[in-house]
């Protein structure tokens, strides 16, 4: 198995753990929504960019601040 098939699986995997979406993850972890696609097409990857995204899935996901629920309209 190639190093670029194995990043596209453990991104999958990581995805699925996660529950985000592959757009979501790409955003995040490379600054682009199309990476994951780009990577099934087989687009090319710089090491500095694989490793920017394999730290990315070694740290924790970030939080969002959670929002005030508002009253339900009776």
């Amino acid at each position: 198995m190639s190093n670029h098939t194995k990043l596209i699986r453990e991104i999958e995997d990581y995805v699925r753990r996660r529950g985000i979406a592959e757009t979501t993850f790409g955003r995040m972890a490379a600054g682009d929504t199309y990476f994951v696609s780009r990577l099934r097409k087989g687009g090319s990857l710089l090491v500095r960019t694989e490793e920017r995204v394999r730290d990315f899935m070694k740290r924790p996901l970030p939080t969002r601040p959670k929002r005030a629920k508002e009253p339900a309209n009776v």
